[in-house]
């Protein structure tokens, strides 16, 4: 899963700390990386801020092996979290922005991770979902299993979300980036 998560070319692409910054994470921001998986973006981010980056996972594995890298790295603000159901384990208003790499597609539920998204946000709170270009592309999930760009945009600005940018990160990936439209 290392392998695949972490290959050059995917990491080339996705430029975690390059993209992080583009998107506005600067010091002193918390940052939840939801399906964090080996931790790419939890750790460019704790690079970039001071500020708790809550790395999110389902999977004991995932977790288990954030837990090892916060040990080996020493990295005191990345601070893995294991979840089990829709319900999110962070404060209300505790996250400026939220992080979703190549996930949104696996979800089942996405209305109910979305309202938990807008619990935890603060006001002027930022969300950036990457996803694979729904096309065939060099590497990814079968096309009929990608959500394409207007299909996010629709799911997100039917639940208080407003486009705020979007950004081509390469021939297998894009990145959108929304804002609360009302809380």
């Amino acid at each position: 899963m290392i392998n695949k998560l972490e290959n050059k070319i995917r990491l080339d692409e996705l430029k975690p700390e390059e993209t992080l910054k583009k998107i506005g994470f600067k010091d002193n921001m918390i940052l939840c990386d939801f399906g964090a998986g080996t931790g790419v973006f939890s750790f460019a981010a704790s690079k970039i801020s001071s500020g708790n980056i809550y790395a999110i996972d389902i999977s004991d594995g995932m977790i288990e092996l954030l837990n090892n890298r916060v040990e080996n790295y020493k990295v005191k603000n990345v601070l893995p979290i294991k979840v089990n159901s829709d319900v999110l384990p962070l404060e209300n208003e505790s996250c400026d922005m939220i992080l979703m790499a190549t996930v949104l597609h696996e979800i089942e539920n996405k209305e109910e991770i979305i309202k938990e998204f807008i619990r935890i946000l603060k006001n002027d709170g930022k969300l950036a979902i990457i996803e694979f270009h729904k096309k065939v592309t060099p590497m990814g999930p079968p096309v009929d299993h990608r959500i394409s760009e207007n299909d996010v945009d629709d799911l997100l600005s039917n639940n208080s979300f407003k486009i705020l940018d979007k950004i081509s990160l390469g021939s297998n990936f894009y990145l959108n980036l929304y804002g609360l439209s009302n809380k």
